[in-house]
C-alpha cells in the first residue's frame, strides 16, 4: 500500500512539474503578444499625430516628436516576435503569420527597410518643409509599415 501511495504522489509531482513550465510559457507568450500589440498601437498613434500635422490639425513639434518615437521603436520590433507567438499558436490573440519565423531574414530586412524609411522621413520633419512631409507621408505606410504588415500580419476581421 505504501508503494502505491508513493507512486501516486510521485506521478502527481511529475505532472505538476511538467505542466508548470508550459503554463508559465503560455503566460509569458501572451504577455509578449500584448506588449507587441501595445507597441504597434503606439506606432499607430505616432502615425496619426504625423497625419494630423499634414492635415493642419497639429503642429510640427508634435509631428517631430511622433517621428522620433517611431524611429526609436523600429529597431525593437524583432524582439517583439519570439518564436511560438504566431496566430497559429494563439488564434484570436496574435495576428502574426507563421511566415515571420519561416522567413526570418526577410522579416528582419523588412524591419531594416522600414527603419531606413522612417529615418528619411524624420530628416524631412527636421527640415520642416510641410509640402515635402505631406508628400512623403503618403508613401510612408507602404515603405515602412506595409513592408512587414502586408506579408506577415493577418488582418483582424
Amino acid at each position: 500500500m505504501k508503494s502505491s501511495v508513493k507512486l501516486v504522489i510521485l506521478a502527481a509531482a511529475l505532472g505538476i512539474a511538467w505542466a508548470g513550465p508550459g503554463t508559465s510559457y503560455a503566460q509569458d507568450a501572451l504577455a509578449v503578444i500584448t506588449k507587441r500589440q501595445d507597441a504597434m498601437k503606439e506606432q499607430g498613434k505616432s502615425t496619426a499625430a504625423i497625419k494630423a500635422y499634414t492635415e493642419d490639425k497639429a503642429d510640427l513639434a508634435a509631428a517631430r516628436a511622433a517621428g522620433a518615437q517611431l524611429l526609436a521603436s523600429m529597431p525593437t520590433i524583432p524582439s517583439l516576435f519570439p518564436q511560438k507567438t504566431s496566430m497559429a499558436d494563439y488564434p484570436g490573440k496574435s495576428y502574426a503569420k507563421p511566415e515571420i519565423w519561416a522567413q526570418w531574414d526577410k522579416f528582419n530586412e523588412g524591419v531594416k527597410s522600414a527603419t531606413a524609411a522612417v529615418q528619411t522621413f524624420n530628416a524631412l520633419l527636421a527640415a520642416g518643409d510641410k509640402a515635402a512631409i505631406t508628400a512623403a507621408f503618403g508613401k510612408l505606410g507602404g515603405e515602412a509599415c506595409g513592408v512587414c504588415h502586408t506579408p506577415f500580419r493577418e488582418r483582424k476581421t
